[in-house]
């Protein structure tokens, strides 16, 4: 993966956020699902869901800094910029979010995800 380097200010803010999560679950290092969502993910006339990449079971500050990087490194995959050429979207006009979310134990209960097809203000 690339060189590149976070500003200094938005490392601060990844690493600080991460440590707060930690705090809220009582885990000094908890695993997270480090997620991407583009705009065009699902359109109505064509779904790019699954084109970015996600990760499972990171741990740790400096693997969720990797984690996210190489998620919004995604969107120029061969895979990523194949479905916009097919689809007619422009390359530099799609916006991608990454998500960092606390794992799930399913070992000890349920997990799931719901979509919502036109969400509410309330969403």
């Amino acid at each position: 993966m690339g060189r590149g380097r976070w500003p200094a200010d938005t490392e601060a803010a990844i690493r600080s956020a991460y440590r707060a999560l930690g705090e809220r679950l009582h885990r000094g290092d908890p695993d997270v699902a480090v997620r991407s969502s583009a705009t065009a993910g699902d359109l109505p006339e064509a779904s790019f869901a699954g084109r970015h990449e996600s990760y499972l079971n990171v741990r740790g500050e400096d693997a969720v800094l990797r984690a996210r990087r190489r998620c919004y490194a995604s969107l120029f995959t061969d895979r990523a910029i194949t479905s916009r050429r097919v689809n007619g979207t422009d390359h530099l006009r799609v916006a991608l979010s990454v998500g960092v979310q606390a794992m799930v134990r399913t070992d000890l209960g349920g997990a799931g995800v719901m979509f919502e097809a036109q969400p509410g203000p309330e969403s």
